[in-house]
């Protein structure tokens, strides 16, 4: 059995991997990966405690979590779909110009 200790480890590096990855870059792309790698970390972590105390409470979030970042992924992508068709752009900086 992992020890608790090396997953939360695990999940925080995840997590800020996912932090890094929102703040550094604008293209939409990215911005979305980073959410799904953040939102892993998070579900790492529920696992890992609920494994630790042996309750399926926990997994049972997780799977929650999980079912709601595959729908948080597919609107994402239809977002960007339709961001790209309408003004061939992936950069989140340039959305906040107006035309005018």
């Amino acid at each position: 059995m992992i020890p608790l200790m090396h997953c939360l480890i695990l999940s925080s590096i995840l997590f800020v991997i996912g932090l890094l990855g929102i703040m550094i870059r604008r293209h939409f792309y990215f911005l979305l990966l980073s959410l799904i790698i953040m939102n892993n970390g998070a579900i790492v972590a529920l696992f890992a405690a609920s494994n630790y105390w042996q309750q399926s409470d926990g997994q049972m979030l997780a799977i929650l979590a999980l079912i709601t970042a595959l729908a948080e992924i597919c609107v994402g992508l239809a977002l960007m779909m339709k961001l790209f068709y309408r003004r061939k752009i992936f950069n989140i900086d340039s959305l906040s110009e107006m035309k005018g």
